[in-house]
């Protein structure tokens, strides 16, 4: 874990209240796996939000630069969202668990929803790199202006699938729906499904793997004022059949497999 005063070198709107900031941190970017995240600060910029809030790492460039999506959804990425190039925040991480990658072979379908999009755009760089394997990205948006990423993607090389629930942008639609139609095709090897959104879709996709005996990693968000499992205030309720309660996204997470939540009370 490394705690580190960084320097932007871009901070801009990509999508209907969605940034994407850069900054350059050799040792963040070398520790960064998949899935993992930052509590960033404004530092001395400003008190006001006075805690720390955790981002998804998006993707890592030229070995050095660390890539932040993130939406406007409160006083903090709104304060966020006006930093300039050469404005310094105040970094800490990279924090929590990471994805497991397949085995060479193995078919890598990866459901996105919205936002979700921000640690499986880091997830699908990693899995451009290592060959022997497919990979499949299905994303959901609510409309042509909250697509994100799209071209980025494509240069990836990976199969693309879209879906927008106004049909602006692709089929018309949930992103669950697009998985319904993929593995309906009577896939000839068992995929490993890779998650990130709003609770709901995460619900879903969970029953849809189940259903399918396939394996599923999640990756959620918390209400995390740490980062560190001091607060506590990240809980999500563990499944039945879990030795523990309650999961701690932060500590036990981001990434959990899909069987270990108990989605009724998530």
């Amino acid at each position: 874990m490394v705690e580190e005063t960084v320097s932007l070198d871009r901070n801009e709107q990509v999508g209907k209240d969605i940034w994407l900031m850069e900054f350059r941190s050799a040792p963040l970017a070398s520790l960064a796996r998949p899935g993992q995240f930052l509590m960033i600060h404004l530092g001395n910029r400003t008190k006001d939000p006075l805690l720390r809030r955790p981002f998804s790492i998006h993707g890592i460039l030229d070995d050095h630069r660390v890539k932040v999506l993130y939406r406007i959804v409160g006083a903090g990425t709104s304060l966020l969202s006006t930093l300039k190039q050469g404005d310094s925040i105040s970094a800490i991480g990279p924090l929590g668990n990471s994805f497991l990658l397949p085995v060479p072979g193995e078919e890598a379908v990866l459901v996105a929803g919205g936002m979700g999009i921000a640690p499986l755009y880091f997830l699908a760089q990693a899995l451009n790199r290592h060959q022997g394997h497919t990979t499949t990205l299905l994303l959901g948006f609510s409309s042509s202006q909250e697509v994100v990423c799209f071209d980025e993607l494509k240069d990836l090389g990976v199969s693309l699938s879209l879906t927008t629930e106004d049909g602006s942008w692709g089929r018309k639609g949930l992103v669950t729906d697009l998985l319904d139609q993929h593995l309906s095709h009577g896939l000839a090897a068992k995929p490993i499904i890779y998650a990130c959104g709003p609770h709901p879709m995460l619900k879903k996709v969970a029953q849809q793997a189940a259903a399918s005996n396939l394996r599923c990693s999640v990756s959620l968000e918390g209400h995390m004022a740490c980062g560190l499992g001091i607060c506590l205030g990240c809980a999500v309720k563990a499944s039945h059949n879990m030795a523990t309660v309650y999961h701690y996204v932060c500590q036990d997470g981001p990434v959990f497999q899909a069987e270990t939540i108990d989605w009724e009370t998530v």
